[in-house]
């Protein structure tokens, strides 16, 4: 008994460091714990292997490995509108996009990000740019929010050349 208490009080506490982490964004030493998403939804599918790989992947905690094709929710040509559900209203300070550029380093050209209490009624909070990397390998886009308090996101991508190839998108809640 005394070494299954044990277990469970090493599984509770390495849960606990996993989802309370502390995150440094330019001195800011605010702390962050992983905010599990409840639904996804693109108002525009994916164009490629839609059905096999789609947008419910993005929020599967598993990162597609790089190159072509893996587990990568694509859009080719397509500039989607995907609406996440957080399940309840939440403080959200940094959002992160694992993505993968195709044919031009700056492919991401921007994210506009829109916030909503009833997932009916978006109003847009803020457009971030300036994402680039080396093709062909997966990167993190960092979003920094500062503070947002929402329960549904709604994250609508621009590209430069291929399209969208996303593998993974996180929302970071502010731990008080």
């Amino acid at each position: 008994m005394n070494h299954y208490f044990g277990f469970l009080l090493s599984f509770i506490l390495l849960f606990a460091s996993l989802h309370s982490q502390s995150r440094t964004l330019n001195g800011d030493d605010r702390k962050f714990r992983l905010s599990p998403v409840q639904k996804v939804n693109a108002l525009i599918p994916p164009t490629m292997d839609g059905k096999r790989l789609g947008v419910d992947l993005l929020i599967d905690g598993k990162l597609p490995k790089d190159g072509w094709r893996s587990t990568w929710t694509a859009w080719f040509k397509k500039n989607p509108s995907i609406d996440f559900d957080l399940g309840s209203e939440k403080r959200i300070g940094v959002i992160r996009i694992y993505y993968q550029p195709w044919d031009r380093a700056d492919e991401l050209s921007e994210v506009k990000v829109e916030v909503s209490a009833d997932g009916e009624t978006f109003l847009e909070f803020n457009e971030y740019e300036g994402f680039a990397s080396t093709p062909a390998k997966g990167v993190w886009a960092e979003i920094d929010l500062r503070a947002v308090k929402a329960r549904y996101f709604r994250l609508s991508p621009k590209y430069r050349g291929w399209g969208n190839l996303w593998g993974e998108v996180e929302f970071w809640e502010i731990a008080k």
